[in-house]
Parts: C-alpha cells; structure tokens; sequence
C-alpha cells in the first residue's frame, strides 16, 4: 500500500476556502502551538546578511536548558523524522526492513517516514507496548502524545530502551510537547555513550510558539549524530532562528512563568469542554497535554464542521475519532468558544 502524506493543522488558507469565512476571522486551535508565544524581539540586519556559524554559542544555551551534552539542531523535528530511518540504516543499526511500533493515534508523520522506509508497521497501544518489545527493531514513542496527552515515566522508559538493547533493538522519542513537564523527559537521565539504542526529539515550536521558525534539537549516541549531520549538510537552520533561539533558551524568567501560565490556560480549557462534551455525547472522553485537550467521540466530523461554520478551526484526528483542542490566546477567545459549543445545543 502507497504511503499516503498525512494532513496537519494550521491550514487557515484551506479552511478559508473551504468555509468562505475571511481569514482574520477565524480562531485557530488546530496546531497546539502556544498562542502567546516568546516575544521575538527586532532581528539585527546583519543577521539576515551574514550564514549561521555553529560555534554561537547556541548548543551550549541548549545543553544547558535540556541538561544533556549530546545534542545538534535540526529545522525542527520534522527533518529528524525524515532522516532518521535513513541513518540507522546506513549505520546498519536497523535491518533492511525493520520492525517498527508505534501507538496510535499519534503524530503521523513517524508512521510515515518509516512507511517510505519500508518497515513493517505495528500499531501498539500504551498498554501493551512492553509485550511487543521483543518484536521490534525500533519502538517510536511520542512523550506526551500527541493527541491522548498520555505520559511515560523516565524509569518506564529506560526499562524499555534497555530490554531493546537486549536483541539491538532502537527507541526514539519525540518530546515536542515536553517542556511543560520537564521531569519526564529522559534528557537529564541520560548518558548517551551508555544509552547507544536510544534517540530523542526536542522542539522549540510548542512550548515557546516559535513553530514558523522551523528548528528544535536532537540527542543521541555521538555516532548517530556525526552520521546525521553529515546527511543534514551545512546551515540546516537558520541564522535568524539560531540568534531567535538562544535568546529564547536563556529566558528563565519568561520560560518559568510561561509553564505556569500554560497550566492555567490548560486548566481553564479542560473545565470548557467538560462542561459540553458530555451533553453531546455521553460516551466522549478528554485527555490532552498543557498545550492542547482532546475531545474523543463518534460525532467528532460534526462537532469539527460545526465549529468551523463559526469560524473556530481545530484539528479532526484521523478516521475522525475525535477533536484536538489547541488553546485560546485570552478571555475573548475562550469567550468565543463557549459560545460556539453553546450553539451546538441550539
């Protein structure tokens, strides 16, 4: 079967076309990217004129932040989960066609990549990953998922990356939506001249709503990552984006009041829906992350087309099982929300 390109949220042009509303008009929950977002300060001319050097100092803001040494940048995570599955290959850490879990539903952008690997593909749930691990070649999680919001404990994890090791099995994690609970994330647990079976994913665009400047981190064994950088080629990302990021990674103050921030926002979103989901279906079920909730339920294609007729875009999961909510900016939008679901019942 041909790998199919997955849809992503975001697409306002498509909606605007779609729903004949203006595009200043819509409210976009679709990409559970921080609505309030790091404030990107005036970029120096210069900038723009001269190619990014890798001794910027850049990576060490980054080691610092993630606390781990083993680390390069990337234009964003998308070209690791591109790669990726080319440089196992090469380093002949995989098989020719691997065996790959993966829960789903989850970003489907790992399914695809390794789709066009040709690997095998074994769907998982979060409850019986650890049956399969003797199965697999690679184990792709995303912590925390994306959509369910479910996390795994750093002691989980490395239990399993360690019984991968066992018959050379890899595991890779995506933490793009990590930063609001850094104490899940591996990084700081992980030597990675020990851990060579292992790979993670980190991104700028979630948590600090930096997503259009396409970049985000990669930590893994020394020989993936010489191997990896050799494939990326030179000036992967951006001089603007590396004077951006830096700056952005050194913001303790804005970062620790931004995790705050997020909570409450996420907080007042979960308390949003749960009072509606449950009118309009009484098996429907809300998970979710600090960045985004998620609405599970059979009426998920209506619910989304009711919401965009008001001009509010989310994001249909695939197979519409259910409805992402990213979150609103400010009162007025969650204002416009309420009313949106209220019409609903109308």
């Amino acid at each position: 079967m041909k790998a199919v390109r997955p849809s992503h949220g975001g697409a306002l042009n498509s909606a605007t076309k779609k729903y004949q509303i203006k595009k200043s008009d819509w409210l976009d929950l679709s990409t559970g990217i921080n609505p309030n977002g790091w404030p990107v300060p005036e970029i120096p001319t210069a900038v723009y004129n001269r190619l990014p050097e890798t001794d910027d100092g850049l990576i060490e803001c980054a080691q610092d932040y993630y606390q781990n040494p083993d680390l390069i940048t990337i234009a964003g995570s998308q070209e690791a989960i591109q790669l990726i599955p080319k440089v196992l290959s090469e380093l002949n850490l995989i098989p020719t066609r691997p065996r790959v879990g993966l829960v789903t539903p989850a970003y489907a952008e790992h399914e695809f990549s390794w789709q066009l690997a040709r690997a095998e593909i074994m769907h998982l749930t979060s409850d019986n990953i650890e049956n399969h691990l003797p199965e697999l070649n690679v184990l792709v999680l995303i912590n925390p998922n994306n959509p369910s919001g479910h996390l795994y404990s750093p002691e989980t994890l490395q239990l399993w990356q360690q019984q991968l090791s066992r018959h050379k099995g890899f595991m890779i994690i995506d933490e793009a939506f990590m930063d609001c609970t850094p104490q899940y994330s591996l990084l700081p647990h992980t030597d990675f001249n020990q851990a060579y079976n292992l790979i993670v994913l980190r991104s700028v665009g979630k948590f600090f709503g930096l997503a259009g400047i396409r970049a985000g981190f990669m930590a893994a064994p020394p020989k993936v990552l010489e191997n990896f950088e050799f494939f990326q080629g030179p000036w992967s990302v951006s001089h603007p984006a590396r004077y951006v990021l830096k700056q952005a990674l050194n913001d303790t103050p804005w970062i620790e009041q931004n995790r705050q921030r997020l909570i409450q926002q996420s907080d007042r979103l979960e308390k949003l829906l749960i009072v509606f989901i449950h009118n309009f279906d009484q098996q429907a079920k809300l998970s979710g992350s600090q960045l985004f909730k998620t609405v599970f339920t059979h009426k998920a294609l209506s619910l989304f087309d009711h919401l965009a007729h008001q001009g509010i875009l989310t994001r249909l999961l695939d197979n519409s099982s259910g409805v992402r909510f990213g979150l609103p900016a400010d009162t007025q939008q969650f204002d416009r929300l309420s009313r949106a679901l209220t019409h609903w019942f109308l």
